[in-house]
This record gives C-alpha cells, structure tokens and sequence, in this order.
C-alpha cells in the first residue's frame, strides 16, 4: 500500500502541471467529499501518503554530524492497531468541522493541516 501511495503521488504530480503549487485544504476537502471514485482515491493517498511522511520524518532528527537519529521526543504515537481507514475517517472529519467554524482556513497548506490533526489527535504519553 505504501508504495501504491507513492507511485499515485508521483502520478500525481508529473501530470498536473500546476503541481507546483501546494495542495490547500479546501483542494483537499473538494477531492474527499467528491462523489467521483478517482478524487476520493487521491483524498486517501493524499492523507496517507503525509501520515507516512510525517511517521518517518517525526521519528527521526538530525545530529551535528548529518546523521540522521531516533528522535527522543516524537511529535505523534499512533495506536497500535489504528487501520488507514480510521486515520482517514479522523482526518476527514476534523477537516470538515474546522473549515464551518474556520472557512479562511481552506488556504492553508493541506500538509500543514493533516500533520496538525495528526499530532493533536494522537499525542505521545509523557514519562517520567
């Protein structure tokens, strides 16, 4: 599935040209409460696809060095047994309560805001 998200995400891009352009929320929003089969996919790739950027990228910090390290303090932990589906659904129903009470927020960077629901939805447990 990771690399199925890939190869679609790189699709993506290489066939769109205005892919230069970062995808907004409202872009985002369109593509998931679409009835068409095609839009609905990318809306899941799009938001699986910044999980697993995000999972990697939050797990990991650069040294002095240039190598790359476990980080200590991970900006998210995702329950064990959490299904892509319930990841998608969270998203998607954050995204639609906070684009009524937030409209301005359809200009944001869609990244930005999945990591966001992400982090805030699934925060790590503090030890002491």
């Amino acid at each position: 599935m990771k690399y199925m998200a890939c190869i679609f995400m790189l699709g993506t891009f290489l066939c769109y040209p205005a892919a230069a352009a970062q995808m907004k929320v409202g872009d985002l929003y369109k593509l998931c409460t679409s009835s068409n089969e095609g839009d609905k996919n990318a809306c899941t790739f799009y938001i699986l696809g910044v999980f697993e950027g995000a999972q990697i990228g939050g797990g990991t910090v650069q040294d002095k060095s240039g190598n790359l390290q476990e980080a200590k303090d991970k900006r998210f932990c995702v329950p064990e047994g959490l299904t892509s589906a319930a990841m998608e659904l969270t998203v998607k129903m954050k995204m639609g309560a906070g684009l009524a009470v937030y409209p301005e927020d359809r200009d944001m960077p869609a990244v930005a805001f999945v990591t966001a629901v992400i982090a805030k939805q699934f925060p790590c447990q503090k030890t002491k």
